[in-house]
């Protein structure tokens, strides 16, 4: 390679000038260059380019530290791999010797992931550490997202590095992720994000949990929880919800009770579960809080009051029961009271509240009440429904009856259209019963229900309810109409069932007839019958059946003796279910001998005032079935005499 004088001479004059200035090369100035950046996340893309004209020289330090600079040419970018905060520093000489300078600082902020460590601690409890190393040190703070669902949780300088978290489900492994994150403002938002799956360890801890708490009457809280057989299990009770008492601890398995004993009824406890873990520590189940309640009794109404249940988040709502039974539910946490009127003169009740929660239930001690005062209330419901062809269902509704309430219910029976009623019977203790001497097809019974109370306060008979008889004629179905539920009801329901089983509900409202609407599609046997009930659901009135066949033929004898004797005198056509029809019966000549538009007129074997001779007769007919088709008969009998 060639090098000429003026080559050579501008190039020791450059290097003469390099070392004569060793210190502060950034102070020289008239430099300059284009960046596309100067901070970020590492690694940092840097790109730069010289703006100085005639310049005959230009070089660059990468990471000026003052100083000798360590000169690049040819130059234009660098990425900058890891976090470090420096200098780009510009060198050059234009064409007339003169040199000159530029710098730029350059801030790379850490982007590394955070280092972490967890243990799994049993159930779905793990201790997670961050570890105090140069990368956690470099962010301003930590995001944690556990993977569940949670919101996300905040690290910051200065914050303990241990976090616990305690996942709901173990069923699955979820991620972990922790994120470095810079304060606003700064030109890296944050750095990678570390993910790691959680592996649960003694899963089993999550199956340890409480089903149902029962406070009872003589201070004894019952538990009904699951155990895992192995794992040592404290019970645990607190009157405050701090400090925890452990009244016992247990290993096995399975569904079982447990009773904590010598508490007080009229108050609130917190039981929970604790069982140990594999990080030296406890696994606690959600607390449960004890029921409590109060009730007076007062002019015929027992008042109940119960506690709040503390825990919003837990609660699903309270059912009140009455011995035993749910009388009312309530879906609000601060409906806490409940006036119970449906009650009686003498009669006895305990009540309990029940607490039902996302995962278990809380019930009270029971509360016993008896009504002293009061006046005795009337039938509030009752009923009488067909049950077959000699049987009447009669059922009514006694203000407070129950297990513990005395009283006597008097039933009197009449015939439909009389008012004259007859004591059938009376019930102790009982409120329904069964009329086995009745003729459900062909009459239709009224029945009055009074009762005397525990307290000797007796209630007039009730007004009359009556059974529904059903008739038909031809496709017509009639009913009666007097009411046959206390208090009334809707409307009427035929109910047709098919030989095939199917069944259709027909609403008809209130009125007492239904003209059949069949074709011959339709089934060619049919049960009918006519349901009514009461407005609130809580009683049915059932009619007797009728039976309808589509298509009916007419059946005659193939002989009869009209002699006298009362049997079989009269030769009859017999159907049920004709618009018209009419029939002629002839002699061996053909001489018409007997005529009758009347299905209901039969021939009793005279012609013409005598008695016609014994011996073979034709007969022939002609009628509309109940789809009005026209239909033709004929066939032959004998006269015996």
């Amino acid at each position: 390679m060639r090098i000429t004088l003026l080559s050579f001479s501008f190039f020791f004059l450059f290097l003469s000038a390099f070392t004569g200035y060793g210190q502060g090369r950034c102070s020289i100035g008239g430099g300059g260059f284009t960046i596309n950046t100067t901070a970020g996340c590492a690694p940092l893309y840097v790109e730069f380019k010289s703006t100085v004209p005639n310049a005959t020289f230009v070089g660059y330090d990468l990471n000026y530290t003052g100083g000798e600079p360590n000169l690049s040419t040819n130059r234009t970018s660098i990425t900058y791999q890891s976090a470090a905060k420096g200098t780009l520093l510009q060198y050059g000489v234009t064409n007339t010797g003169a040199e000159f300078s530029h710098c730029e600082k350059i801030t790379i902020y850490e982007s590394r992931r955070v280092n972490m460590q967890y243990a799994s601690c049993g159930g779905g409890k793990i201790v997670m550490t961050l570890t105090d190393d140069d990368v956690l040190k470099a962010y301003d703070q930590v995001e944690i997202n556990w993977g569940d669902g949670e919101p996300p949780v905040y690290w910051k300088k200065g914050d303990a590095l241990t976090f616990e978290h305690n996942y709901a489900s173990v069923t699955s492994s979820p991620t972990l992720s922790i994120t470095g994150l810079y304060d606003g403002g700064k030109p890296c938002a944050k750095g990678l994000t570390a993910p790691t799956t959680i592996k649960f360890e003694r899963a089993q801890l999550n199956e340890i949990q409480v089903s149902a708490v029962e406070m009872r009457i003589d201070g004894t809280i019952r538990l009904t929880y699951k155990g895992v057989a192995g794992i040592p299990t404290n019970i645990q009770y607190s009157t405050d919800g701090s400090t925890y008492v452990t009244s016992g601890k247990r290993s096995s398995g399975g569904t079982q009770p447990y009773d904590i004993k010598g508490t007080n009824p009229a108050q609130s406890y917190k039981v929970r579960l604790s069982s140990e873990d594999l990080c030296a520590g406890s696994t606690e189940t959600q607390p449960i809080s004890t029921m409590t309640m109060t009730g007076t009794s007062t002019d015929g109404t027992n008042t109940l009051k119960w506690n709040q249940y503390p825990d919003a988040s837990a609660f699903d709502g309270y059912d009140l029961l009455r011995d035993g039974v749910v009388i009312k539910s309530f879906s609000g946490i601060t409906e806490t009271t409940y006036a119970d009127s449906d009650v009686e003169c003498g009669s006895f009740a305990e009540y309990q509240i029940v607490a039902k929660l996302k995962t278990a239930t809380s019930m009270s001690a029971p509360v016993p009440l008896k009504v002293e005062t009061g006046s005795a209330k009337p039938l509030s419901g009752g009923s009488v429904s067909v049950l077959d062809k000699s049987s009447v269902a009669i059922k009514a509704s006694v203000p407070g009856a129950g297990p513990n309430t005395s009283f006597e219910l008097t039933i009197e029976r009449a015939e439909a259209g009389s008012t004259l009623f007859k004591k059938i019977i009376t019930l102790y203790n009982q409120n329904d019963y069964i009329d086995n001497a009745a003729k459900t097809d062909e009459l239709s019974y009224c029945y009055r229900m009074s009762y005397e109370n525990s307290c000797d306060q007796k209630v007039p008979a009730s007004e009359p309810i009556c059974t529904i008889l059903l008739t038909k004629k031809l496709t017509t179905l009639n009913w009666t109409g007097d009411n046959p539920i206390l208090g009334g009801f809707e409307d009427y329901t035929v109910v047709q069932t098919g030989s095939g089983g199917a069944s259709e509900d027909i609403p008809v409202q209130k009125n007492t007839s239904y003209t059949v609407k069949l074709n011959n599609q339709s089934a060619l046997e049919y049960n009918f019958l006519v349901r009514a009930v009461s407005q609130d659901g809580s009683f049915e009135s059932l009619s007797n059946i009728v039976n309808y066949r589509r298509s009916a033929g007419v059946f005659v004898p193939d002989a009869f003796t009209p002699n006298g004797d009362g049997y079989n005198d009269i030769l009859e056509a017999k159907s049920e279910q004709l618009q018209s029809f009419n029939m002629s019966v002839m002699n061996r000549w053909g001489v018409v001998v007997f005529h009758s538009d009347d299905i209901a007129k039969g021939w009793d074997g005279t012609f013409e005032g005598t008695n016609a001779p014994v011996g073979y007769y034709y007969y022939k007919m002609t009628f509309v079935d109940d789809i009005n088709q026209t239909v033709e008969k004929s066939g032959t009998f004998m006269l015996l005499r």
